[in-house]
């Protein structure tokens, strides 16, 4: 998403027209806020029980071609945990996820019919930040079938795929692979252009 260091995120999506952005200063930003989920004071977090994966799709914007980059911050701790951008989502059961772990890896899975199908599993890149504290930029670029991946401005996959004829809706994910400590996964911010 970057393209040079020490850029923020707001900087790494090139669309020229701004759809949403959320810096989570408050919870009016059209996000499913629920026992798990906050938005507030500069963070969106995930609470993640053990074991578990957390979705959560923005409800009040739908695009078509769009440019999204969202900041994470890895927690203290020694868990596995992943952090991903959904998109081309037509409701909470039918998606796709790009995300990255804090073990350096990276995956692209579809949600069909609230059944996981893996795309891209578990790939080493140099390109993520895996220290505790420290934060990394997702970015997707998604233009008719076509969706581009991005993390901390290095290009790392491209992928051909069906996108929803009608407009998608896009969101953030968590995900606890400990399978007894729960953990809290803080997205910074979060840009929408086209």
């Amino acid at each position: 998403m970057l393209c040079l260091a020490g850029l923020s995120e707001a900087s790494a999506c090139e669309g020229s027209e701004v759809i949403f952005e959320d810096k989570f200063a408050d919870d009016a930003g059209g996000w499913a806020i629920n026992q798990d989920v906050e938005a507030k004071d500069g963070s969106f977090v995930f609470k993640l029980p053990p074991d578990a994966m957390q979705s959560d799709l923005n409800v009040t914007y739908t695009v078509n071609d769009a440019d999204i980059c969202a900041e994470v911050v890895w927690p203290n701790g020694s868990a596995i945990l992943g952090a991903g951008l959904l998109f081309w989502g037509e409701d909470n059961r039918n998606y796709l996820q790009f995300g990255v772990l804090n073990n350096g890896k990276f995956w692209i899975a579809r949600r069909l019919d609230g059944k996981w199908h893996t795309i891209v599993e578990n790939v080493d890149s140099s390109a993520i930040k895996v220290k505790p504290g420290e934060s990394n930029t997702l970015r997707l670029k998604a233009s008719a079938d076509t969706a581009s991946f991005f993390i901390n401005g290095e290009k790392v996959r491209d992928l051909r795929g069906q996108a929803p004829k009608t407009g998608w809706r896009f969101g953030l994910s968590g995900d606890n692979f400990d399978k007894e400590k729960g953990a809290r996964l803080a997205f910074k911010s979060v840009k929408v252009t086209n």
